[in-house]
């Protein structure tokens, strides 16, 4: 039996960067939610509601990251690594819901319009909006290739930056011709937005509960290049999954030559060293057999015959 893994953990500078953007964006929703109330701007209602549920996702993320660095238990094995996926899951679910809230309101302000007043109240605030957002952007850049989790609120913080750009012309539109209905036009298309990035992400995370191959990696290049190892006569029972969203682990049976079986954690080795060069999978374990043991025995050779192969 041959098993490696490598874990990784988020760095403290990734939670320092979460509560930064969890700042701002806090700063963001109450000036935004006045900001709505006092113009009735519902373009910037929606992005205040946006923008709480960004909080929340913040929060989520971080609870993500913590989740993800504890330890192993006797009774999770595997660890929390999938409470990022979770978090990542429930923020964009609640995106979804946001997203009909939005449609649902831009619908009645379509059957009713509702006169805007204040444009450089509101301008002023989707201002502010759109520089708490780019801070956000470039504190959590350099964290959306770590996990699903930071990818989720990285989408957040760059989907509200493009909702800012738009109502800001939504904004400078009313104020110099009066047609309302540009905000209607507005929070539909940033509740599409938002429906679409909600999609991706969960689309992700289902997968990862799956235990479905990961993206980016082919089943059967894997079995061939096992199968091409030194030694290595034969592959089956390979699996490859997703312990998150940045760890991927696999397990195979691979048969062997009788003559070969003292070399089993060699074979071993040398196999985990492949598949973490070539296809990044850093949690493998090998199970080495030897061809036509009719016994089911592993080490068909071995002095001590009653040592048996464990499933």
């Amino acid at each position: 039996m041959g098993h490696s893994h490598n874990h990784s953990h988020s760095p403290p500078s990734t939670r320092r960067k979460l509560i930064w953007a969890i700042l701002f964006n806090s700063v963001i929703t109450l000036a935004e939610f006045i900001g709505g109330i006092m113009t009735g701007y519902l373009s910037l209602l929606a992005d205040a509601v946006h923008n709480l549920s960004d909080v929340a996702a913040l929060g989520l993320a971080w609870v993500g990251v913590k989740g993800s660095e504890m330890p192993a238990t006797k009774r999770s094995t595997f660890g929390f690594k999938r409470v990022e996926v979770m978090t990542a899951f429930i923020s964009a679910a609640a995106l979804i819901v946001i997203a009909i809230f939005i449609l649902m309101e831009a619908y009645e302000r379509l059957k009713n319009p509702q006169p805007i007043t204040g444009p450089a109240i509101f301008l002023t605030v989707a201002v502010i909006g759109l520089i708490g957002n780019i801070l956000s952007i470039w504190l959590l850049h350099s964290e959306k290739g770590k996990s699903l989790n930071m990818k989720t609120a990285f989408l957040h913080m760059a989907y509200d930056a493009i909702s800012s750009v738009a109502i800001i012309i939504g904004g400078v539109i009313i104020a110099l011709t009066g047609w309302v209905l540009i905000d209607t036009i507005m929070s539909t298309i940033i509740a599409l937005m938002i429906f679409w990035s909600s999609y991706l992400v969960i689309k992700e995370a289902f997968l990862i509960f799956l235990e479905a191959v990961p993206p980016g990696v082919d089943f059967d290049q894997v079995a061939e290049a096992i199968g091409r190892m030194e030694n290595v006569r034969g592959v089956h029972d390979l699996h490859i999954w997703l312990l998150s969203s940045s760890e991927a682990a696999l397990s195979c049976h691979v048969c062997v030559d009788p003559d070969k079986v003292r070399n089993s954690p060699g074979i071993a080795a040398s196999i985990n060293s492949m598949i973490q060069e070539k296809f990044q999978i850093n949690h493998g374990t090998i199970q080495v057999e030897v061809d036509g043991c009719g016994d089911n025995m592993l080490l068909c050779n071995n002095p001590v015959p009653q040592q048996r192969r464990s499933n």
